[in-house]
């Protein structure tokens, strides 16, 4: 994940002197110039999708969907063609997130090659569902029974992503009869989204779980369903001295986002040194990976996208320039959130001028093993 540090066009996005009265109101205790800041996340988060690290690529693309909506979606539809799998797989989530209709004739030509890639054939059905056409929608049926589990998993976030109640009856039979834990955590999450309360109590159960990935996982989930029950399960969690930082961390983001107020202490340390959080946590003379430093890291700056904390875009400012691309996308993301207020004082006609990336092994199949699949917010 590491990279070089973000291109010498940061920096040059053009300042606006004359703020809107609102504008000046909003920045009395902002340090840093708001305006600036928001050009210079808005141009991180626009090189990040052309990194030359496919992971930080697919992250850019998930971020842009949440942060720009369609107004990035020219990106997402030259990220379709992408030598990587899946990235285009990204892509096209993407697009099928923000409704980005020029990419509709684009999806619908490229479907007919996607047998020998079934994740990537689910994302382009999910963008050509939320748009309009249903053509190839029925195949998920068959999708959610294939032998590779990542194609079920992915049939299935794709399924409650759609938002159709029509399909709680074949996630509920795949669920009596699918006890792979990747799988069995996709279709509660699905379910979840779908309206299904029995769902609620399986989340609840995977908060458990011996994997931490899970854990994070429910949380976010939890925090989408913004319920009473929710909120207190993720009270609970948070106040657990005995959670992983990171579950307690995703815990206060899933909570910020439902409109609770949360301590921003342990948010800022680990945002500012994670090692020392861990190592609080674990012992000091633990052993500690940096691929566990930058994910405590990046649920931290995540979590600090729903948080109003008064010192937040200063203590993330800096996080633009980051080595760690992965920390870049979530520094970028929740900066054009915080900073919203100053968009329309950015300039809207910014284009980067970026290296193409190198080209990468076209995979449909690499999967760290770290990594579980799950439909929204950062993971890593």
């Amino acid at each position: 994940m590491t990279n070089g540090f973000v291109s010498r066009g940061i920096g040059f996005c053009i300042l606006i002197t004359v703020l809107a009265a609102g504008c000046h109101s909003r920045s009395k205790n902002i340090r840093i110039d708001p305006v600036r800041t928001y050009g210079d996340a808005r141009i991180t988060l626009r090189q990040a999708a052309e990194d030359p690290d496919p992971q930080v690529r697919m992250k850019a693309l998930e971020a842009l969907a949440a942060a720009e909506g369609p107004s990035a979606g020219t990106i997402m539809l030259q990220s379709l063609r992408d030598d990587y799998a899946p990235v285009r797989s990204a892509a096209a989530m993407a697009i099928g997130d923000v409704r980005y209709g020029p990419a509709k004739p684009v999806l619908l030509e490229m479907i007919k090659d996607t047998d020998d890639h079934p994740k990537l054939k689910c994302a382009m059905i999910y963008a050509l569902h939320r748009l309009g056409d249903d053509s190839c929608t029925g195949q998920l049926g068959g999708m959610i029974r294939h032998k590779d589990k990542w194609v079920r998993a992915t049939a299935a976030m794709v399924m409650g992503r759609m938002g159709e109640p029509s399909a709680k009856a074949p996630l509920k039979s795949l669920q009596r009869t699918d006890h792979d834990p990747v799988v069995q955590l996709q279709v509660v999450e699905a379910l979840a989204q779908l309206g299904d309360e029995r769902s609620l109590v399986l989340l609840e159960a995977f908060t458990k779980s011996q994997y931490m990935e899970d854990r994070i996982i429910a949380v976010q989930s939890l925090g989408r369903l913004a319920n009473a029950r929710s909120v207190f399960i993720l009270r609970q969690l948070l106040k657990d001295g005995n959670q992983e930082p990171a579950v307690r961390i995703a815990a206060a983001g899933s909570l910020a986002r439902m409109g609770e107020q949360v301590e921003t202490d342990l948010l800022l340390k680990a945002v500012t040194d994670p090692d020392k959080v861990l190592r609080k946590f674990r012992g000091k003379d633990a052993s500690i990976r940096s691929m566990e430093v930058t994910s405590l890291r990046v649920i931290a700056i995540l979590a600090m996208e729903y948080v109003p904390e008064p010192t937040a875009t200063d203590v993330l400012a800096p996080f633009l320039r980051s080595p760690e691309g992965a920390v870049r996308v979530a520094t970028a993301k929740t900066l054009l959130r915080l900073l919203r207020a100053y968009k329309s004082s950015v300039d809207p006609t910014d284009r980067l001028k970026t290296t193409k990336p190198k080209k990468e092994k076209d995979k449909d199949s690499d999967h760290p093993a770290s990594i579980r699949l799950h439909s929204a917010g950062g993971k890593d």
